[in-house]
């Protein structure tokens, strides 16, 4: 075991309920095992043993007790230092662990020659203090922080090294917690798709649903005062508005990504909050459709063209933005896809998050060295 990568989530590639933090976390696994021998620490109770079989990285699970949050509180830290101490017991320290967001403590349970990097790339550490999300999401921050004991700022401050998905989450993570961005190591997404060789249904519009903050209300705005478009709504069946209007279809979840882009000719992203990335806009783009982000957070950084992005919430003025984007050529799409492939293409996303975890293994080695 050379990297050891520790999770609290690790569902399967057609698990329902994908986020854009489990699909990099795969895609960062994958990267990291072209060069090292990977171990995985799981303790998600619905990781999927034989579908991760045959990945190029070794996964080991181990559950948790269902603790309430009383009990979340007396032991999970506690369970993580644990398991981690004997893992390494068993197989030997790694040159770099690796923990996301609530598996931090595995730090403090690695010998002190090991180099140590955090995986972030949303605001699930940042606590109440957290100045882009609204106050009902601060309050849940607040509560993952007393769980794992205001440990959060201290070991991400200790790390060796802190990959992120955005300039924009680096720039928090600073303001936040007062790191170095030297210790920065922006990992440009992976957007390995597709595009489908048909034109997209003319008047279609897409969008992806995970909760009333990726603002659907604003949606059905705009589906009521546009009748001749199509909405079509991907993602959850909760947390809708009570008057669906008959030009908005609700899909559910699609296990088919490239499927589901290619079902939409214009995609919007007209999130409440500061979002840390993207992964709607660029994989949308990437399979040759048009996108409409709100210009804040790091969906700006998701988009090459001005066009694809607009201030606020106006919904005359969204409106009269996606009739333009409706109305642009193929060609047009075509060449901007090309662009967001090559951006977010598999392979730049590989050697800089190689390029990443072998800097921050040779700083460690540097510090301990001194």
């Amino acid at each position: 075991m050379e990297l050891l990568f520790v999770t609290q989530f690790l569902p399967s590639p057609s698990a329902k309920g994908q986020t854009g933090g489990t699909i990099s976390n795969r895609n960062l696994l994958t990267a990291l095992a072209e060069r090292w021998d990977v171990v995985v620490l799981s303790f998600d109770p619905a990781t999927d043993m034989a579908v991760f079989a045959s990945e190029p990285y070794r996964v080991i699970r181990a559950v948790p007790p269902r603790w309430r949050a009383p009990g979340l509180f007396l032991h999970w830290l506690d369970f993580v230092r644990t398991e981690v101490r004997q893992l390494i017991g068993e197989e030997g320290a790694p040159r770099l662990c690796l923990a996301t967001t609530s598996t931090l403590a595995a730090f403090d349970a690695v010998p002190e020659e090991c180099a140590t990097a955090a995986i972030i790339q949303a605001y699930e550490n940042f606590g109440f203090a957290c100045p882009h999300v609204p106050l009902a999401k601060r309050v849940a921050l607040a509560k993952q922080s007393v769980i794992r004991k205001n440990q959060d700022g201290r070991l991400l401050r200790e790390a060796d090294g802190i990959l992120t998905n955005s300039e924009f989450m680096a720039q928090a993570l600073h303001d936040r917690f007062g790191i170095d961005r030297s210790a920065m190591n922006i990992v440009p997404q992976a957007c390995d798709v597709t595009p489908s060789a048909e034109a997209a249904p003319a008047n279609t519009v897409g969008f992806v649903h995970r909760g009333p903050d990726k603002n659907i209300a604003f949606v059905v705005e705009l589906a009521k005062r546009s009748p001749e478009l199509t909405y079509l709504v991907y993602g959850h069946d909760g947390d809708l508005p009570a008057e669906i209007p008959p030009n908005m279809k609700l899909c559910g979840w699609a296990s088919n990504r490239e499927a589901m882009f290619a079902s939409a000719k214009l995609w919007l992203a007209p999130s409440l909050w500061a979002e840390p990335f993207g992964r709607v806009s660029i994989e949308a783009q990437a399979c040759d459709r048009a996108v409409l982000v709100v210009d804040r957070g790091g969906l700006p950084e998701t988009v090459m063209d001005d066009r694809f992005k607009i201030d606020g919430f106006d919904a005359g003025r969204w409106l009269e933005r996606m009739q333009a984007l409706l109305a642009l050529p193929r060609d047009e799409l075509l060449a901007n896809g090309k662009l967001i492939r090559e951006a977010f293409s598999q392979q730049r996303h590989d050697a800089s998050a190689i390029e990443a975890a072998a800097a921050i293994i040779e700083k460690s080695q540097e510090t301990h060295f001194d």
